[in-house]
């Protein structure tokens, strides 16, 4: 049908359908047809409105990362269940609504630590120095503008410093820590047995007939993939990169535009020490705070060991426990008080007091960096690939688009885009719905191939992005449809299902019966193992990690269990095992963990993860309370 329409929109057909189109035009309005979607609203936060592009965008970059994450073996159909689009709106109006308290308390990253960022980031990073090529292709990704990318980072970095600022205002205390290790540190005692499903498969009996009602009652399940065999065309902006060759004019060109990036700022290593000022503090109190700066000053001045003053006198935690040391760092970076005497001190001079925004520092400058650049020929190969790279960009783009329409345009073949572009047509061996080797492993590529339009119209399909900076478009050459299996066929395989099938419910039986007999007080573990010929074994000072030679889930459930009475096994519990057997155990002692066993380092992690764990909650905890608070609506019906 589509086809039929696509070949036959022209001559008179075509007019006959510009007319009909042009009276619902006339009637309500060339306008509101192209700025339908631009005026839907999905959501309003406090008066504030989301539109359907916006949340169109960012449902397509949360699909994209997931495809990426899971390598594209990611069901599409979970894209476009409500669940899905909802959790991704309201993450949007939590964003939102950070944003604009953010912007509400006047927090800031200012440029110069945005650049520090970006550069030092190993994200956007090529052996070791930053990257251009990667920072180019992370704005493309994610669909952004350079300027709007970079407010995404400055924003996600200050949302960083307050999720760090929830994450230090949480104390654990010494007895809070020790419950933890106790419960960590503990350890258990327990006897079990093994019941083995194969032990039962001897007691099972399946004949033919069960065999064939089963196939009659599971035809569905016995068939043949849907299998296809289809051409396709790629094109990737490497590949276009490849193709241009830059003359040398273009290059220096280039690198004389760019020349700043590729110069390295006068960098400056410092100690300090910092000494604390109220905000409410009294001309006095800074008058003594300033006198002990002199002092201390004068102290290191006189040979006195600066970092074991820093230690002892500095509030800074991050540095003290260094020496002060705060290693090297670019003008711009820190508070401008402190960066504007720091960049102008000799190597070797100790400072008097300085007053910036944190208190009163005492600074030691240890080593001044130069600026360095590097000339034309060092840089060459980077400029070469960079150029082609920006070059391609713009080249890419235009020749996407030409590719999109040749495909839609020239609907039943991909020669003509290939020609066009200078593309190659290849061919796929057959593959399936859970894909082939090669790219049909792509499930953009698959789900594709399986399209309505190409799998029953024979039409090209639509111009996929089958990973970042590569579009593919594909048309079917051969199909199998899904064929009934024979009985004969899958006989084997079935009977091994119902061996399985019968199997677990024997031995899920048998395992509640003992069970019930335990509880009772009837039997005993070891009575048990002695009449089913079962191994007992005992398990002494068990820990909850750490024992590879045990079953996850079975430690999982020992920590759980009670414990049983002496001599007894009435507490005894079951669980299925990885490989499909069951266990029943019985806990006999539990012997709490000792705190103080545990090494200060060891503590100190725990602490910090302790620590990171309830700042997260906290900041999850003002994120909800922004939500609650605000006025939201939200139009279901939109999405």
């Amino acid at each position: 049908m589509l086809t039929t329409i696509r070949e036959k929109a022209q001559g008179w057909i075509a007019w006959v359908i510009v007319i009909l189109i042009s009276v619902p035009f006339a009637l309500w309005g060339i306008n509101e047809y192209f700025d339908a979607e631009k005026k839907v609203v999905v959501a309003e936060i406090n008066g504030n409105e989301l539109m359907l592009q916006d949340f169109h965008q960012q449902l397509q970059r949360q699909r994209n990362a997931l495809r990426q994450r899971f390598d594209g073996k990611i069901d599409n159909k979970i894209f476009e269940t409500l669940a899905f689009k909802q959790r991704v709106l309201n993450e949007m109006i939590t964003q939102r609504l950070v944003t604009a308290d953010i912007r509400k308390q006047n927090y800031q990253i200012s440029d110069q630590q945005l650049a520090s960022f970006l550069r030092s980031n190993p994200s956007f990073q090529e052996n070791g120095s930053f990257s251009p090529e990667l920072y180019a292709q992370a704005v493309r990704s994610n669909g952004l503008s350079p300027s709007a990318f970079e407010n995404q980072i400055r924003m996600g970095n200050i949302i960083g410093q307050i999720r760090e600022g929830f994450t230090r205002s949480v104390i654990n205390n010494d007895a809070e820590l020790d419950d933890l290790l106790r419960l960590q540190q503990e350890k258990r005692n327990f006897r079990s047995v093994s019941l083995a499903g194969k032990s039962f498969i001897d007691k099972i009996n399946i004949n033919e007939a069960d065999i064939k009602q089963f196939y009659d009652l599971n035809k569905k399940q016995y068939m043949t993939p849907d299998e296809v065999r289809v051409e396709y065309i790629t094109l990737s902006l490497a590949d276009v990169a490849k193709q241009i060759q830059p003359d040398e004019e273009a290059l220096r060109t280039y690198y004389q535009e760019n020349k700043d990036r590729f110069t390295q700022p006068e960098q400056r290593k410092a100690q300090h020490i910092l000494l604390a000022v109220a905000s409410d503090a009294s001309d006095e109190e800074i008058k003594r705070i300033e006198k002990l700066a002199s002092d201390l000053a004068k102290q290191a001045r006189e040979g006195k060991d600066f970092a074991e003053m820093a230690k002892k006198f500095s509030v800074d935690s991050l540095s003290s426990k260094y020496g002060g040391d705060l290693g090297y760092f670019e003008k711009g970076v820190m508070d401008a008080a402190f960066d504007e005497k720091v960049f102008s001190m000799r190597k070797g001079e100790i400072s008097g007091p300085v007053r910036s925004l944190f208190g009163i520092h005492i600074i030691k400058l240890n080593d001044i960096r130069p600026e360095t650049g590097k000339s034309f020929d060092e840089v060459r190969e980077q400029i070469s690939k960079e150029y082609a790279l920006r070059e391609a960009s713009q080249r890419y783009g235009q020749m996407a688009e030409e590719l999109q329409n040749i495909v839609y345009e020239q609907p039943t073949t991909l020669q003509p885009a290939a020609d066009a572009l200078g593309l190659k047509i290849v061919t796929t061996g057959w593959f399936s719905r859970a894909g082939g080797q090669g790219i049909p492993e792509k499930r953009p590529f698959i789900d594709s191939a399986f399209s309505e339009d190409v799998l029953f119209e024979g039409l090209n399909s639509e111009v996929v992005e089958t990973s970042a900076d590569t579009l593919v478009a594909l048309r079917l050459l051969e199909h199998r449809e899904p064929k009934q299996m024979q009985l004969a066929d899958v006989s084997d395989e079935i009977k091994q299902t119902l061996l399985k099938q019968r199997s677990k419910e024997l031995i899920a039986k048998e395992v509640d019966k003992l069970i019930k007999e335990l509880h009772s007080g009837k039997t005993t573990l070891a009575q048990i193992a002695e009449t089913e010929g079962l191994k007992l074994s005992n398990h002494e000072e068990v820990a909850r990690s750490g024992n590879a030679s045990l079953s996850a889930a079975l430690l999982r459930e020992v920590f759980r269990s009670s414990v049983s009475a002496p001599g007894k096994d009435n507490a005894a519990e079951s669980v299925q095992l990885e490989n499909g057997d069951y266990a029943i155990f019985s806990v006999t002692k539990v012997l709490p963990g000792n705190p103080q066993d545990v090494p200060e380092n060891i503590r100190e992690k725990i602490r910090l993860v302790l620590q990171q764990r309830q700042g997260g909650d906290l900041f999850s905890d003002y994120e909800r309370g922004l939500y609650e608070s605000a006025d939201i609506v939200i139009h279901t019906d939109k999405l």
